[in-house]
């Protein structure tokens, strides 16, 4: 049996996050250690103990974002390897092992597992899945250094993820602290490795309307990640080379699946999104420029 604690954000999802903690009840060789962070939500999460207790943990702070509500679960921890989740996933049975046994204990390697989509009739979702799928594709094809995992599913040492400082708290939104997370990582000298067979399954609703604000999130986030890219004076180029963006547009005919068609134009539309997202952060730093009274 491994020595890990899971690590659980959650915000008044709370159907979600039971979801979640069944699914994290019926690991191999656990019960293992389960933190789960109430990120200043409104919503009763007295079940988290009373039901899946003495193994799972409820954590309260006041609301900070998910990057804070990861922190603060790490220092909660206990255990030397840390795996993450977030509360609209359910980790496949064999989840925790493979994750930790990938690991193996090895100074600075982190594991990233697959997320599928759980809602196949969710075209909106199976998009978004879609397209993470891709940037994974494409930067373990070596064709860029920007590799990140998404935070619902990863792995690491407890030493290393507090040696590198955690997740930037800067970052509010679910959007880009993740790709800093994982530039930071390697810059640092650690590895990324993907395993394919670590498997959780992504409960994540979209309307076209929570699909259009999910990316101009992302769009804002990867505002915040160039600025901080040019605080730490990173000479990587921000914007990709034509190629990714032709190959994001056809890749859910490559890869198959339901609705080619209609996910490749939502491909697109989340591209849009983004770039309205990155317009509108920027906007927004130039009224707050404009506000500051002057010093002359």
């Amino acid at each position: 049996m491994h020595d890990v604690s899971v690590i659980v954000p959650t915000y008044n999802r709370p159907d979600k996050l039971r979801r979640c903690l069944v699914a994290l009840s019926c690991q191999e060789g656990g019960p293992y250690q389960v933190i789960v962070i109430d990120d200043g939500g409104t919503e009763t999460l007295d079940f988290v103990e009373a039901e899946f207790g003495p193994w799972a943990r409820l954590v309260r702070r006041q609301n900070g974002g998910p990057a804070a509500a990861r922190n603060s679960g790490v220092a909660a921890a206990t255990t030397e390897l840390l795996c993450f989740t977030d509360d609209d996933c359910a980790p496949r049975p064999d989840w925790v092992q493979r994750m930790a046994s990938r690991q193996g204990g090895l100074l600075k390697r982190m594991v990233g597992g697959r997320v599928d989509n759980a809602l196949s009739d969710d075209v909106c979702a199976e998009a978004s899945q879609s397209l993470c799928s891709y940037l994974y594709e494409y930067f373990q094809s070596g064709a860029n250094s920007m590799a990140f995992f998404t935070t619902n599913s990863i792995c690491c040492r407890r030493e290393d993820f507090l040696a590198l400082g955690g997740f930037d708290e800067s970052f509010p939104r679910a959007a880009s602290e993740d790709r800093d997370f994982g530039l930071r990582w390697r810059d640092a000298g650690g590895e990324l490795i993907y395993d394919d067979l670590a498997v959780v399954d992504h409960y994540h609703n979209l309307s076209l309307q929570g699909f259009w604000r999910q990316h101009a999130n992302y769009g804002r986030g990867a505002r915040q990640l160039h600025l901080a890219l040019d605080r730490r004076g990173d000479p990587r180029p921000k914007t990709e080379k034509p190629g990714f963006y032709i190959g994001l547009l056809l890749h859910p005919l490559r890869r198959g699946g339901r609705r080619p068609v209609a996910q490749m134009i939502l491909m697109g539309l989340s591209q849009v999104a983004m770039v309205a997202g990155y317009t509108e952060a920027r906007r927004e730093e130039r009224r707050s420029s404009g506000s500051q009274p002057s010093h002359s």
